[in-house]
């Protein structure tokens, strides 16, 4: 056993503070809207502890708050001292108040605060289902049943929760939610295969009866002869029933008929989604596949259909990035990197000529293969959905309490952000390609919970790369007969981005500013160990990974990663403004050497600053 740091030692974990989902709501939204410079503000005195008087103002709304200045700009408010006032008079802190005075359209208001009331109303009712079940020992779980019991959602964005659609059927969300979903079959049709692109390692009927097995594989031949259909002209492919059943009643139902795409039914194994909703794991045959499909609801930012550019492109993404990964000996000696291949997709392609209805088509229909997590682990070894980290545990302890004990919070912390920031880092320094490694995509591999791999998943749409800034040994990936649609695509429209810079924003959004800030969170009030002291440690590790590779020196002044300000994405400002695509803000760096967590922020909505 190794004793904790002497830093450390000594300072038991408080127990965490449980909130309503209506006071999280409010909480996460208020400080998205003062964290992206929605809405103006500033600090007033500086309280103990680091806390200090927030004031800001809300369209007439002016409001007061204590809370605190985190890495990057982050906030963290405590919502029992909000006091909301209009013209010298105290009003009400709910949602459709805090709603109405955002600077947006009526219809964009609206739109966010159905968004809200679901999140809140969704959460009391999953957590009400959830709380009369025995729940398991989450730490005694791992990989897909771990992630599958990841109920807390976004720790960000106020809209966690939202998934609207899941309302057709009272019983949809209970159905289809990984809290409370017992499982499910997947619905097959038969598609025209002149209407369906298939990307397929192996030949066809060989990666059926691999897939399915040879009961299920018989099971779809026998469905295909039921319904008098010819396997030479149409080609299977699975929907996620809710899905099917969504587009049955919307507007391309009609489509669908016109189109001769065919109802098979239910059948084959057992799937229970993941924490992202439309992964599905098998929990008849737990070795088998992942399967992402599209999902027509909406969640956090998003609607969670699949980009239709991206599915058969899956495949040739995690083949170029495994190959830049078996090309460089450093990811398995100094950084050790493990990719959960997709490396199989189908995808209904409206193909030519085709109608603005055919096209809306595409990404509705459509599936994505994953290995299984089991598949790239070792016996002994654990796979750790990043998220999990920063989590509290009903014994008012944080989930990484037994491992904090075991090895002490600084050993621990200090190989853990080595294993989980330098293979990124090294992707991005050493070979020009940004990965999207946020606390779902990535997991932690341990054993005993020491750290001794990063694993990541989820490649098709969540890897960037810019051809100015690969090095020769690092080819962009060849798309075949699909070469043409990318080669012609402006920058930042798909996989090619136009500089570093958009790298080094993406890798730093996703992995600092969005995900391991929300362990030093955990860190700080669990252990008292500031958060000033974990950015240091991240920016130790980084400048450690500069001195040690002196050839890339120049590479990582162009990233430009240690500059006072940088620009991040506007996660809840997408909702609020016209130009989604333009939303984003400059934040403090808190890996500037002598930075500071609490500066005196004033809103700059022209310089779309908090500084």
């Amino acid at each position: 056993m190794v004793s904790p740091d002497a830093d450390t030692a000594g300072l038991g974990p408080v127990v965490a503070l449980s909130e309503s989902p209506g006071q999280r709501v409010t909480r996460q939204l208020l400080e998205a809207l003062m964290f992206e410079g929605v809405i103006g503000g500033g600090l007033a005195r500086r309280g103990a502890s680091g806390w200090q008087w927030l004031s800001f103002r809300v369209g007439q709304l002016e409001g007061r708050c204590l809370g605190r200045v985190r890495g990057f700009g982050r906030l963290r408010l405590d919502l029992a001292t909000l006091i909301l006032t209009m013209g010298g008079r105290r009003v009400a802190t709910d949602l459709p108040t805090l709603v109405d005075h955002l600077p947006t359209s009526r219809d964009r208001r609206n739109a966010l605060l159905q968004e809200l009331l679901a999140t809140v109303a969704n959460t009391q009712r999953l957590d009400a289902m959830r709380q009369s079940c025995r729940s398991p020992d989450r730490r005694q779980l791992h990989g897909e049943e771990l992630d599958r019991a990841l109920h807390e959602g976004h720790p960000y964005h106020p809209c966690y929760k939202s998934r609207l659609g899941l309302h057709q059927d009272e019983n949809d969300l209970l159905r289809y939610s990984p809290e409370t979903s017992t499982g499910f079959r997947l619905h097959w049709l038969a598609v025209p295969r002149g209407h369906l692109n298939r990307h397929f390692s192996v030949p066809e009927m060989d990666f059926w009866q691999a897939e399915l097995g040879h009961e299920s594989a018989y099971l779809l031949r026998a469905a295909f002869h039921r319904a008098g259909l010819d396997w030479q002209h149409y080609a299977p492919l699975p929907a996620h029933p809710w899905h099917w059943q969504s587009l049955l009643q919307g507007r391309l139902a009609s489509l669908l008929t016109h189109l001769d795409i065919q109802s098979l039914g239910a059948m084959g194994d057992r799937y229970r989604p993941g924490q992202s909703l439309r992964s599905l794991f098998n929990i008849s045959h737990s070795a088998r596949a992942c399967l992402k499909l599209p999902l027509g609801i909406r969640n956090t930012s998003a609607r969670r259909h699949l980009e239709p550019h991206s599915v058969p492109s899956a495949p040739v993404i995690t083949r170029w990035l495994q190959s830049v990964v078996d090309a460089d000996s450093r990811f398995a000696r100094a950084y050790p990197l493990r990719l959960l291949p997709e490396y199989a997709s189908l995808a209904f392609s409206a193909g030519e000529p085709f109608t603005p209805e055919m096209h809306a088509l595409e990404g509705e229909l459509a599936a994505i293969w994953r290995s299984a997590i089991a598949a790239r682990l070792v016996e002994g070894e654990q796979a750790i959905p990043l998220n999990a980290l920063a989590l509290w545990e009903p014994d008012g302890l944080p989930f990484i309490h037994p491992w904090v004990e075991h090895y002490g919070l600084l050993p621990w912390l200090q190989a853990t952000l080595g294993t989980v920031i330098l293979p990124v880092w090294h992707m991005l320094a050493a070979h020009g390609v940004g990965l999207e490694a946020h606390g779902q995509n990535s997991l932690l591999v341990v054993r005993n919970g020491w750290p001794q791999a990063l694993m990541l998943r989820d490649f098709h749409d969540s890897v960037e790369y810019a051809r100015s800034f690969l090095p020769l040994t690092t080819p962009e990936p060849d798309f075949g007969p699909r070469r043409t649609l990318y080669e012609q695509a402006p920058d930042n429209q798909f996989y090619r981005m136009s500089g570093p810079e958009a790298l080094r924003e993406l890798v730093m959004d996703t992995l600092f500013i969005y995900n391991l800030s929300e362990l030093a969170l955990v860190l700080e009030e669990a252990y008292g160990f500031e958060e000033r002291r974990f950015w240091r440690e991240v920016r130790r590790l980084l400048g450690g990974y500069g001195a040690h590779h002196p050839e890339l020196q120049s590479r990582l002044t162009q990233l430009a990663w240690d500059q006072p300000w940088i620009r991040t994405e506007s996660l809840l400002r997408q909702k609020l403004q016209a130009d989604a695509a333009s939303t984003g803000h400059l934040v403090p760096n808190a890996l500037l050497a002598g930075a500071s967590l609490s500066p005196k922020p004033t809103i700059d909505h022209h310089q779309e600053r908090l500084s």
